[in-house]
């Protein structure tokens, strides 16, 4: 799924973090499951249609896709990441 966002410049970045453990209720249901996290790094015009992609393509009906806004950034980086992810 980076993969194809990252094709598609919708990201610029993806960050595979370790496995976690997740326990949550579903369907009336106590769920224990190991997931894998993943930090997508883009822009603020290019979040919502990123987080669209996403959930199109994640095996889940309910995937946690959650946004982050960023207050600062270095320079370079943030020029770098622009650049990444242009229309």
């Amino acid at each position: 799924m980076a993969f194809a966002l990252l094709e598609e410049k919708l990201i610029a970045c993806a960050n595979h973090l370790v496995p976690v453990v997740s326990q949550y209720e579903f369907e009336g249901n106590f769920q224990e499951e190991r997931e894998f996290p993943v930090l997508l790094k883009t822009s603020v015009d290019r979040s919502g249609p990123a987080m669209a992609r996403l959930a199109a393509l994640h095996s889940f009906d309910t995937p946690a896709i959650l946004q982050w806004v960023v207050d600062a950034a270095d320079p370079g980086y943030e020029k770098w990441l622009l650049g990444q992810v242009k229309n």
